[in-house]
């Protein structure tokens, strides 16, 4: 005799009637079940209708943090639909593939009805499963960056503001030498250099573009720093330093200051905090400051992915850099990247084991205070 499991319902709501109306601003009220809501949201803990009756949860005049009209429906179902996937295996939760607005304003909301941490944390594990999650770059320089070369005075239209979808992982990208042409590598490297923004379209904006970068990258930070968003904090610090490599030609030229403003470094979670003041200590480069002079012929292996990406090379290939007419820059045919060096102090081995430590330290600290 064969035994048979079984089937649970689909549901843990099966056939029980919604006991909660939403009211928002742009649509008809959305019906919800207040067991499930109390288990997900601090907020959710309203005066009961009499029995029998709907309970109503108000949220006509909501403002989400930023924004200047009361919070969509859109953005209440979507919450819905991610706290009911939980319980209703027939829901699923949103499948959001950037970090976009929509992204924003469903995490805001779910801050703001007080979600618990699990569910806020799904809301990010989703976007980093996503393989091309890309920040979205909007750039509307209202005409800052003045008349496109060539074209007509000051009564001239304001250029069509731009719309840039970046790559978080996997590319680097750069400005031609004129500084209005965008264009990425893989990382690693494997296909050709790709044009992301044509000079043309990008002329109208080149001075507002590196702001719009550092902008779009301040505001997540911020915000997935707030949440104490780690892994996605993660992501988003390793795109700021890989963007880094083009030094001069980086699409963060001038603006990378403007990405660590205050309220970056007051969210920034503690955990980041502690391992960017380790690393500093355990490997400051002012110590052991050393200098390439202009007749140096460099033989180095590059074996940092995006370094190597940045000379059109694969990982761990060694490079003979020609001398040049400015000290500390490795040249390997016609490109060219400043290089320091370092002297003394610890292998990069050594310095990750004593952060590593460092880390464990604190844990073991934290677990028994």
């Amino acid at each position: 005799m064969s035994l048979k499991r079984k089937r649970s319902e689909a549901s843990l709501l099966q056939d029980k009637p919604a006991d909660l109306l939403i009211s928002t601003a742009d649509e008809q009220p959305i019906e919800a079940h207040i067991a499930v809501l109390t288990l997900i949201s601090r907020v959710v803990d309203l005066p009961r209708a009499a029995s029998g009756s709907q309970t109503t949860w108000d949220l006509c005049k909501l403002v989400l943090e930023g924004q200047s009209s009361p919070v969509p429906s859109a953005v209440v179902r979507q919450w819905l639909d991610l706290v009911y996937s939980r319980v209703d295996v027939r829901r699923r939760p949103p499948k959001l593939t950037s970090l976009s607005e929509a992204a924003r304003s469903l995490l805001l909301f779910a801050d703001a009805v007080g979600t618990c941490s699990p569910v806020i944390n799904a809301i990010a594990d989703g976007l980093l499963a996503q393989p091309g999650l890309t920040l979205p770059v909007p750039v509307n320089s209202g005409g800052a960056g003045g008349a496109a070369p060539g074209g007509g005075g000051g009564n001239a239209a304001p250029p069509q503001p731009l719309q840039l979808e970046l790559a978080l992982r996997g590319k680097l990208y750069y400005s031609h030498a004129d500084g209005i042409l965008a264009v990425a590598f893989d990382v690693p490297i494997s296909d050709p250099v790709r044009t992301v923004v044509a000079a043309a379209d990008l002329a109208p904006h080149r001075a507002a573009f590196p702001s719009a970068v550092a902008a779009a990258l301040e505001g997540w930070l911020y915000l997935a720093g707030r949440l104490e968003l780690v892994a996605l904090v993660r992501v988003l610090l390793e795109f700021y330093k890989a963007q880094m490599i083009p030094a001069n030609l980086s699409l963060l030229h001038g603006a990378a200051a403007k990405v660590l403003s205050r309220r970056v470094l007051e969210c920034m979670p503690r955990e980041l905090l502690v391992e960017g003041f380790a690393s500093s200590c355990v490997n400051d480069p002012y110590k052991g400051q050393a200098e390439v002079n202009t007749s140096s012929k460099l033989s180095v292996v590059l074996t940092a992915p995006e370094a190597s990406a940045w000379y059109g090379l694969k990982p761990n290939t060694q490079v003979e850099g020609q001398p040049g007419t400015a000290s500390n820059v490795l040249r390997v045919g016609a490109i060219a990247a400043p290089v320091r060096l370092s002297v003394g102090g610890l292998l990069v081995a050594q310095q990750r084991q004593v952060l590593q430590e460092v880390l464990q330290q604190l844990e073991e600290e934290e677990e028994a205070a």
